[in-house]
């Protein structure tokens, strides 16, 4: 296995990412820092000794994340890399998991695999709890996923024009109903992986408080994927978007978060752009 990671970057707290970074960096051949925003590695005492494992690419535009992983599938099959991992800024591997984790690939490797994926870790409550060596799943995550290289040139790579969000489900979905290529997960690896920025507003409720452009995305990209793929789309992911990301979202805004009108409107121009198949970057 040649593996070449990538990791995504915009406005990261830094001592978490050089956290992160160390977790995984021993374990791949190159890692690609894409900068979605200012962001200098260079002066870290503690990333000196892999200096020429990591390579800094994108010139601080906030791109998204679809073409940024595609700056990466494209760097992968030029430099003849047989697998990418792809990488959240603040995700990290527990222990020596992405270690064993490439073993299980090598030992598991089939044609009809597009996607190896990790048992993801959200504040200490793991998706999966099997003893199961793997797992048969219709989508997971990016960060901590596997891709091999050769699936990339049938799937022709992350579709741009959602930005951010429901990037990662599309993938999965589009390679099995045009490929038949599977997602696996392996329970016993362990991603540790943090979802939304969680605070406790009003009356002792908890919210997710996601930025108005992260309200927004969610939305629209969910209902966009859920016409596009409507038996694969997942009915507890239905569930969550009616309730927990439209309904329950607009109650906590108004009775606990910051910038009420631009999350209000991020709600109401989400579900308008996802009926109207809406792609590219909206500006709330």
């Amino acid at each position: 296995m040649k593996l070449v990671a990538i990791v995504v970057l915009y406005q990261p707290k830094l001592e978490d990412l050089i956290r992160n970074i160390l977790s995984y960096v021993n374990d791949v051949d190159l890692l690609l820092a894409y900068n979605n925003s200012i962001v200098c590695l260079d002066g870290f005492s503690e990333l000196q000794p892999f200096r020429n494992k990591i390579l800094q690419i994108g010139n601080g535009e906030n791109v998204g994340i679809a073409t940024a992983l595609n700056a990466a599938v494209k760097w992968a099959e030029d430099n003849s890399y047989t697998h990418l991992l792809t990488l959240d800024q603040d995700s990290y591997f527990y222990n020596d998991h992405l270690t064993i984790f490439k073993q299980l690939i090598v030992d598991y490797q089939m044609d009809d695999i597009g996607v190896y994926a990790p048992n993801l870790d959200n504040r200490g409550n793991l998706c999966f709890n099997s003893n199961s060596k793997v797992l048969d799943v219709n989508d997971t995550i990016t960060s901590g996923s596997i891709f091999p290289t050769k699936t990339f040139i049938k799937s022709k790579g992350f579709e741009d024009g959602l930005f951010i969000d429901a990037v990662d489900y599309e993938y999965c979905y589009r390679i099995k109903s045009l490929y038949g290529l599977r997602t696996v997960i392996f329970p016993e690896i362990h991603l540790i992986h943090e979802v939304g920025y969680p605070k406790r507003i009003l009356f002792g409720f908890m919210t997710d408080n996601y930025s108005a452009m992260r309200t927004y995305f969610i939305i629209r990209n969910h209902i966009i994927i859920w016409n596009r793929y409507p038996k694969l789309f997942q009915k507890s992911y239905k569930i969550t978007l009616i309730k927990l990301h439209i309904l329950n979202r607009v109650f906590k805004i108004i009775i606990g978060e910051q910038n009420k009108i631009y999350k209000l409107k991020a709600v109401v121009m989400g579900i308008v752009h996802g009926f109207a198949k809406r792609k590219g970057y909206y500006k709330i």
